[in-house]
């Protein structure tokens, strides 16, 4: 990248500095404003999470019984009497359809505050580090507000909630009843709080213990610890772990992006840190992945700063949290090969060696817990579990067997779940292959990993809306304007994902909204993007045509197949 001359732009460095606080000013006022209304736009949700069937419901019951101070404030925003007063369509389901205007208008919130990071990235250029500290400062403490709106936000019983319950319940095993959650059977603990408030739920059968990592297994014990058995406490103590998670991530990804992409760390850390599913699903409703992140961004950081084994350890216990992180585990490890490579054979050959080191101790004090009767067969039927899925839920796979028009049936059968697992994760792994010969730079890194997550979505039997918050950070780092389209698109079908779950009867069909229009639309607006390019070029300095490929651009190293063998390589110079 070009150094920027500001005197080229202003004519005397005293203008560019007025500018550039000119901008901090206005950027400063605009993210105040913004914040605010998304923090109002997210006390009118208080209505939704907290259900229809008011004081009916017993997590709600608990849940104010417990802070009986936001019982009173659950009251006054209360304001379906208004919304019932209107006929809406009977296809949004009544009430439900203000919903989703109100989801539509967090996101625009969102998009407005993304653009405003934008403008004052570009904008602010000399002592960034100066005259961002206070937009940074202010990004933080409205993230801390819309997380508090979060954490005392009201609930109710709903598939949403069932991994807060289910990990609470997890914990209890261990503290209260000294069982193993992976191999004890939920039956037996028929007379438990938590089990009765999980079994008020439809059953769901994809989930399951094995799939848990083992580190979640140990913060569960710690919240129920903490919790006391009471439903309200251990939500509470999610929440407020969910919280600091969020924080921490806003905070890595300032630093990650301010060396990746300088001019776009505030856009970048906005898309994160004020994102509707990240607040929804993150926070109000806990789910591994908020902490699979923070573990996740870690290991980025640890690599980007090129300390390749600890960026390991990160990574490792981001995937013992989820087993589903163990996808990028074979990018991270070729990176980090590949890293330790250049630097010579000895150095390579002790990476490697304290790699496989590293990742045996950390398996051995992970699993050493749960080893008894469970062993190596448990662990991998958990990873079984994971990448070889027997139901289909949310996902293409799932709209397709429950389409209206039956297909025949040898054709159906290759539709089925566990084939369609199979095709997925060979498709994967050919993806995988390729991404050997590229993942040369930290940069490409993020892009193939991104790519990856994105892959694993479009493809996996299972879609739940808060995969998609991995795949969302990951990118939300990198430089691919089309991995950041396809991810905005996403977002959406996610948010409209969760929209069709307030439904009373669940749409078996909603993949082919939540995911294959937004794959329609990235596609057909890539195709329009290359028309407009092959027809009308690049036009600057005056009129002349520029090509994308006649810019500088930064050297980079060849890939591994087109590099000469290592006979025909100068010798290394010592130092």
């Amino acid at each position: 990248m070009s150094a920027i001359d500001t005197y080229a732009i202003y004519p005397v460095r005293g203008g560019a500095l007025r500018k550039q606080l000119r901008v901090r000013r206005s950027t400063l006022f605009m993210l105040i404003v913004l914040g605010v209304g998304l923090e109002i736009g997210y006390l009118v949700l208080y209505p939704w999470l907290a259900g229809r069937g008011a004081q009916a419901d017993p997590l709600r019951r608990a849940w104010e019984g417990f802070l009986p101070m936001l019982a009173t404030l659950y009251q006054r925003l209360d304001w379906f009497s208004y919304v019932s007063t209107f006929s809406w369509p009977a296809f949004f389901y009544g009430y439900l359809f203000p919903l989703l205007i109100l989801l539509g208008l967090l996101l625009f919130g969102l998009w407005l505050a993304v653009a405003v990071g934008n403008r004052a990235g570009r904008i602010i250029l000399q002592n960034a580090s100066f005259y961002l500290r206070p937009i940074f400062g202010t990004v933080f403490f409205l993230s801390v507000m819309l997380g508090i709106t979060m954490v005392i936000a009201p609930i109710h019983l709903h598939e949403l909630t069932r991994t807060m319950l289910q990990s609470g319940l997890y914990g209890k095993m261990v503290e209260t009843y000294h069982l193993n959650p992976y191999i004890a059977h939920t039956t037996v603990l028929s007379h438990d709080l938590l089990q009765l408030l999980i079994e008020q739920l439809p059953k769901n059968l994809s989930e399951v213990p094995s799939t848990t990592g083992p580190v979640w297994m140990d913060i569960s014990i710690l919240i129920a610890l903490l919790g006391h058995a009471d439903p309200a406490r251990i939500i509470l103590g999610w929440r407020v772990l969910a919280l600091v998670a969020h924080l921490l991530n806003v905070g890595l990804l300032w630093s990650l992006t301010s060396e990746q992409k300088p001019l776009q760390r505030i856009s970048a850390t906005l898309f994160y840190a004020w994102n509707p599913l990240v607040l929804l699903l993150g926070i109000a409703f806990v789910h591994p992945e908020m902490l699979m992140i923070t573990f996740m961004l870690l290991s980025l950081l640890s690599f980007q700063r090129r300390t390749i084994l600890l960026g390991w350890v990160f990574a490792l216990l981001a995937s013992l949290i989820s087993l589903s992180g163990l996808i990028l585990l074979p990018l991270l490890f070729l990176y980090a090969i590949r890293r330790a490579w250049l630097s010579g054979c000895a150095l390579l050959f002790l990476s490697v060696l304290g790699i496989l080191g590293i990742t045996a101790l950390v398996l051995f004090l992970a699993y050493v817990p749960y080893w008894q009767d469970w062993g190596v067969t448990g662990i991998l039927v958990g990873i079984r579990d994971v990448f070889w899925q027997r139901n289909a839920i949310n996902s293409l796979d799932a709209a397709v067997l429950g389409m209206p028009v039956h297909l025949p049936a040898n054709m159906r059968s290759w539709f089925l779940a566990q084939n369609w697992s199979e095709a997925a994760l060979l498709i994967m792994c050919l993806y995988v292959f390729i991404a050997i010969w590229f993942t040369d730079t930290f940069e490409a890194l993020l892009q193939w990993s991104g790519g990856l997550l994105l892959l694993w979505i479009f493809l996996q039997p299972i879609y739940w809306p808060w995969y998609l918050m991995l795949p969302l950070t990951v990118i939300s780092i990198t430089t691919s304007r089309r991995e950041i389209l396809i991810m905005f698109l996403l977002l959406i079908g996610a948010l409209i994902s969760y929209y069709f779950w307030q439904w009373s009867h669940v749409w078996e069909g909603q993949a082919l909204v939540t995911i294959g229009v937004p794959c329609l639309i990235w596609g057909w607006a890539l195709f329009f993007y290359a028309t407009w390019q092959m027809t009308h070029g690049d036009w600057r300095d005056g009129g002349q045509l520029i090509d994308e490929d006649s810019r500088p651009q930064k050297l980079q190293r060849p890939p591994w197949f087109s590099r000469p063998n290592w006979r025909s390589r100068p010798l290394r110079t010592h130092r």
